[in-house]
């Protein structure tokens, strides 16, 4: 799911730029430039920001700073393979829900954090930010809700940053977003966190901060990076509101998306064997069994191209 194509160069000249004069220096442990950026951005305070080597990394950081052994992580599923491994190191029990709507009745006396990816992979559902209120509004305030924002970008739901908003009234939140997507830098393990508790960002920050190369790339993605994000998120809206009209005349059961891929099955097939149908056919998928539900196929969108391709082998396949 990471973006196909390299970054602008600028951005990967302006890591070799670093390397060439700063790799024999330590980096700044708080990344104060990188963070004042998105502080401005977002329109939140430098403080309620971490930088970190990648958004799972800092999702792990949490897992372990809110779970004990035999507390619970309760997380939609099909969902991130990601959730109940962080759950397990931290010695918790990862309890799966029945998507969005089954959370709350997944959460009980030993729940102490929801996962929740928005919008959902494998899946491209999308939880609006007015029941994330809602949600955040039942919860006991001893639960934590881990909010990766990875595929953010691509929704068109609502407003960027509707949920992200939210860290200001509570602080129970907190969003996990990444540069390994739209911005195309998954080599460099760079994302952030933004949260209403101060206590928590601490826990999570990497003790040393994010090396030199990393800064600098993410610092010049953000500088530079705005017109080609918006070109990749229209880009992805097009072809991925074009493919779901397409797959609705087919025989296939098709999840709405608000990602950058799209989650289906075919009656009487299983994932793996519709996946290798594809494959026969020139066109590689995901199977869905390691992404939680054994008859459905996550489907990436890239462009008008690709769109063609898989419709054209989706055809073949059922007809066949």
């Amino acid at each position: 799911t990471e973006w196909p194509d390299f970054p602008n160069s600028e951005v990967m000249n302006a890591s070799i730029y670093a390397a060439r004069g700063r790799v024999n220096g330590y980096p700044d442990r708080h990344a104060a430039g990188v963070r004042a950026t998105l502080a401005e951005r977002l329109e939140v305070e430098p403080e309620r920001i971490v930088l970190g080597n990648g958004a799972a990394e800092l999702l792990q950081s949490a897992a372990m700073a809110l779970l004990s052994r035999g507390d619970e992580l309760a997380m939609p599923w099909p969902s991130y393979p990601l959730y109940p491994l962080m759950a397990a190191r931290a010695g918790a029990r990862p309890v799966p829900a029945e998507g969005f709507e089954g959370l709350g009745a997944a959460i009980g006396e030993r729940t102490r954090a929801l996962a929740i990816c928005n919008p959902n992979d494998p899946t491209g559902e999308y939880l609006p930010s007015a029941a994330l209120a809602n949600l955040l509004g039942n919860l006991p305030a001893n639960v934590h809700v881990l909010l990766d924002e990875a595929l953010v970008h691509f929704q068109d739901a609502e407003e960027l940053n509707a949920c992200l908003r939210l860290t200001a009234e509570h602080e129970n939140l907190t969003v996990f977003r990444t540069f390994s997507k739209i911005y195309g830098l998954s080599g460099v393990r760079a994302g952030y966190a933004v949260g209403g508790s101060t206590e928590l960002l601490d826990a999570i920050a990497p003790v040393l901060g994010v090396n030199v190369l990393t800064q600098a790339a993410v610092a010049q993605a953000l500088k530079i990076g705005g017109p080609e994000v918006e070109r990749r998120r229209a880009a992805v809206i097009r072809e991925r509101g074009r493919l779901l009209e397409a797959l609705g005349g087919l025989a296939l059961d098709v999840t709405p998306s608000q990602a950058n891929f799209v989650w289906l099955a075919a009656p009487g097939m299983s994932g793996l064997e519709l996946a290798n149908r594809l494959r026969g056919r020139g066109v590689v998928v995901a199977p869905g069994g390691p992404l939680g539900a054994d008859d459905h196929i996550r489907v990436t969108v890239r462009h008008s191209a690709g769109t063609d391709r898989l419709l054209d082998a989706l055809r073949g396949v059922l007809d066949g």
